[in-house]
């Protein structure tokens, strides 16, 4: 079996182009077989949101002339402690149905981390398709880290706002992006999204039958909530909901109950401080752990740790690293204390707590959150 990864640059543009055309193709009839999509869905996808850079494959070990897994690592960046680092992102990930349970998806897996550390990747992030899918990638070292809550609401609820408000439309608006990226960055740990993702991402909710409310402060003239709704079952869900403040968050929720009236309505939100019970939404693994702690280290400059870090799938962030006065230095020999001798699934569970884990272990914390991916 042969794993690829990025077609060689060697090749002649031409025939490069014609083998890019024919692995997006294959790629996208085995999501055709493997998953429950809309045919428009997934026109669109591979329309706007696939690239050749981003697929890895392998071929089956009787056949190298069959595909039979394949991944997209994406590039994103997450706004980690408030420092943005590079993330690699995971989607997509399948086997035909007559290859499984021989392996071929771990190797891919750990094929993906690998190419994730080459190209500059801090960590590697994914949402697993199913609950049990999240016990095979904790065995990749993968830690559940991304969790949501869920407001509920019934088709009586009146959302009560002060403000005068105007609904615009954000197709194709750079001000609008300029708003929600603003309004991410206020969070201390999130996924960011480029202008050509959120226009994916809109395109999205539209395929679903849904909408993109934007409201403008009559006042200010400021973009001050941003929602993604649409349809599920007999329940509206707010897929995201962004807002300068607490009236506009409400005005948002108001005008999502007007579009769709009569319907419950369900809001996926960053888990707060309240004690609700929350949902694991996703996951993510430390690929480079010198570059996701000088991130973390530059927001503290005032922390002082050391860390052994044992990574038995990626023996290169197997190291000693002392976090001093902003900057983070591998240094094998030290024989002062180690204050935390982990593994990588365990430092970013740590990392990526609620402050009380974090004061057990004199580490700030903070919980990330990701959101309007396109799984």
């Amino acid at each position: 079996m042969k794993t690829t990864t990025i077609i060689e640059k060697t090749i002649d543009v031409e025939c490069r182009s014609a083998i890019d055309a024919h692995v997006k193709e294959t790629v996208k009839q085995m999501w055709r077989e493997s998953f429950a999509v809309d045919a428009r869905w997934l026109d669109m996808y591979f329309d706007k949101v696939y690239h050749p850079d981003d697929v890895l494959t392998l071929t089956a070990g009787d056949d190298d002339d069959v595909i039979a897994s394949s991944l997209l690592l994406q590039r994103y960046t997450l706004y980690f402690h408030s420092s943005p680092v590079p993330m690699g992102y995971i989607s997509g990930a399948t086997t035909l149905r007559q290859y499984r349970d021989r392996g071929y998806m771990k190797q891919l897996m750990r094929e993906a981390l690998d190419v994730a550390y080459s190209r500059g990747d801090a960590l590697v992030a994914l949402i697993p398709a199913s609950k049990r899918l999240f016990y095979y990638y904790d065995r990749l070292g993968f830690s559940t880290v991304f969790y949501i809550d869920e407001e509920r609401y019934t088709d009586k609820h009146v959302f009560e706002y002060s403000g005068k408000y105007t609904a615009i439309d954000p197709a194709g608006s750079h001000e609008v992006y300029a708003a929600v990226d603003s309004m991410l960055r206020e969070r201390d740990n999130v996924v960011l999204h480029t202008y050509d993702d959120f226009q994916s991402i809109l395109a999205d909710v539209t395929l679903d039958g849904g909408h993109t409310i934007v409201l403008r402060d009559n006042n200010t003239g400021g973009i001050v909530a941003v929602a993604l709704v649409a349809p599920a079952d007999e329940r509206i869900v707010v897929r995201e909901l962004l807002s300068t403040n607490d009236d506009a968050r409400m005005a948002a929720l108001e005008y999502t109950r007007q579009l769709y009236p009569g319907r419950p309505m369900s809001v996926i939100a960053p888990p707060d401080a309240r004690h609700i019970p929350i949902h694991a939404r996703g996951m993510a693994r430390i690929v480079n752990a010198r570059k996701l702690l000088s991130a973390y280290a530059l927001r503290y400059p005032k922390l002082s740790q050391s860390i052994r870090l044992y990574d038995p799938l990626l023996p290169q962030n197997s190291h000693i690293y002392i976090i001093d006065r902003g900057e983070v230095v591998v240094n094998d020999g030290f024989g002062g204390r180690i204050d935390l001798d982990v593994t990588p699934e365990i430092l970013l569970s740590i990392l990526c707590s609620d402050s009380p884990i974090g004061d057990i272990f004199n580490l700030p914390t903070a919980r990330p959150y990701i959101s309007m991916m396109m799984d």
